[in-house]
């Protein structure tokens, strides 16, 4: 698969940047020489309080979970209060490097970006890109993405789940392969809102990351987290 970007290629924050409370800043760490492993990290300030933070996490692709001692974070407290958000970040790398390293992880280079949001889309809108590895002049192949929502309840009781259908099309609209990342069965409390960010491969092409923007309620107000789904092809 080859990339078809769908928008200007921006930052992810950029879409958000005229948001009103607490912004993560994601990190792409990159995936592994080995296309087993997916390595990101966010950070940010509180708001209201102010407090730094900083996560850093590791992820099985196959498996799409977490990897054993792969998560590492600083949490906002009265101690990160006087730091911004890169500076604790930048603290915590320093403590978590030599573990990150031994993955020799790499960002995906533009040839795998399969697409970039560009702050035009909602979670609700579906994602399509070309299939360049197979399509030829006389018969062209799509990727059709779409974000299956639910919420339940509102305020502190809030719960949510998602899952997304990732399917192969031609250019008539038959399927010819359908798959399903992530699962409607964990229930998030707080979040919102979903919405993809960004999508993007191995060199394979068979090793792909979905980074998802959350968007989370809570007793200080509204923030945006980050989080990937993963799938081995």
């Amino acid at each position: 698969m080859k990339k078809l970007l769908l928008g200007a290629f921006v930052f992810l924050a950029a879409s958000i940047s005229s948001f009103a409370g607490d912004v993560a800043a994601f990190v792409d760490l990159g995936i592994s020489s080995d296309g087993k492993t997916y390595i990101f990290g966010e950070y940010g300030r509180t708001d209201k309080k102010f407090q730094g933070y900083a996560e850093i996490y590791a992820v099985d692709i196959a498996k799409n979970d977490f990897i054993e001692g792969g998560i590492f974070r600083t949490l906002p407290s009265a101690a990160t209060a006087s730091k911004n958000g890169k500076k604790v970040y930048d603290e915590l790398y320093a403590k978590a490097g030599w573990w990150v390293k031994k993955y020799n992880c790499k960002p995906a280079d533009a040839s795998h970006l399969l697409y970039v949001g560009d702050g035009t889309k909602s979670g609700d809108n579906e994602i399509v890109f070309k299939d360049f590895e197979n399509s030829t002049e006389d018969k062209a192949y799509f990727y059709h993405v779409n974000m299956i929502k639910s919420v339940e309840g509102s305020g502190s009781n809030m719960h949510s789940s998602f899952y997304i259908t990732f399917e192969r099309k031609d250019e008539d609209g038959n399927v010819l392969s359908k798959n399903i990342v992530g699962s409607p069965d964990i229930k998030r409390k707080g979040v919102s809102g979903y919405k993809v960010e960004r999508i993007f491969s191995d060199k394979t092409g068979k090793n792909l990351v979905f980074v998802i923007e959350k968007t989370i309620e809570d007793s200080t107000g509204t923030s945006i987290r980050y989080m990937v789904e993963t799938i081995r092809l």
